[in-house]
């Protein structure tokens, strides 16, 4: 259970293994003041989830799939190159293919950042502190995150309490 500060930035500190620096302690402390606003926003969809799914892919393997697809379309559409020269008609198929392909990719990547984002969304409506706002606020840190209300945005260096103030404010240590 997660009652302080000190609870909060333990939590931070098993998510990534490692304790937080300064910077990372000044946007926990930050996130920490306004859990509630911030949870409320999420929760109600005042404040929106923007995934960097390239980002999260790099850390974590299971939403790396859609790069699969992504590769699979740009060989698809090199076979087409030099079919070219053989016949256009069986070219422009293949170019097609790849088109199709490469489709595929992009709805794989949007389905991984709305599962992402949903997992988190729902974990916060269900009061999870460590699964809600223990990982927006550590995704948050690493950059693999960006949150954005009507009033503002907040991506990593600058304090998450932006995406409430509308002000950009980077965090200096």
């Amino acid at each position: 259970m997660v009652k302080s500060f000190d609870d909060f930035k333990n939590l931070l500190a098993d998510l990534f293994g490692q304790p937080l620096n300064q910077e990372a302690e000044v946007a926990a402390e930050d996130f920490w003041k306004n859990v509630t606003v911030i949870a409320e926003g999420v929760s109600q969809g005042n404040i929106a989830i923007n995934v960097d799914i390239l980002s999260l892919s790099l850390a974590f393997p299971e939403y790396k799939t859609y790069q699969v697809w992504k590769g699979l379309a740009i060989f698809v559409f090199l076979v087409a190159l030099p079919v070219l020269f053989f016949s256009w008609k069986i070219s422009l198929g293949i170019l097609v293919a790849s088109i199709i392909i490469y489709s595929i990719g992009n709805a794989k990547r949007r389905a991984a950042g709305r599962r992402f984002v949903s997992d988190i969304q729902a974990s916060i409506a269900a009061g999870d502190m460590a699964k809600g706002l223990g990982k927006l606020c550590a995704h948050y840190i690493a950059g693999h995150l960006q949150l954005a209300s009507v009033t503002g945005r907040a991506h990593w260096p600058q304090i998450p309490s932006d995406v409430l103030t509308g002000q950009r404010t980077l965090i200096q240590v």
